[in-house]
């Protein structure tokens, strides 16, 4: 059976600062992968940093 990794972070953006505000949760942004190395994450992020409306997929 193959495993995948879920990677929890703080990214420190307004945006991610807001939502850790807000929750009170330690993490506020989440990206997964298929290998114990973490080699390649896959996860969703914004076009425009200052737009959270806008996104794209980063690999």
């Amino acid at each position: 059976m193959k495993e995948i990794y879920i990677v929890l972070t703080h990214t420190g953006t307004a945006l991610s600062r807001m939502i850790k505000w807000f929750t009170k949760d330690e993490f506020t942004h989440s990206s997964i992968a298929l290998d114990a190395e973490l080699k390649q994450m896959y996860s969703f992020g914004r076009l425009n940093p200052y737009n959270p409306f806008t996104r794209r997929i980063c690999t």
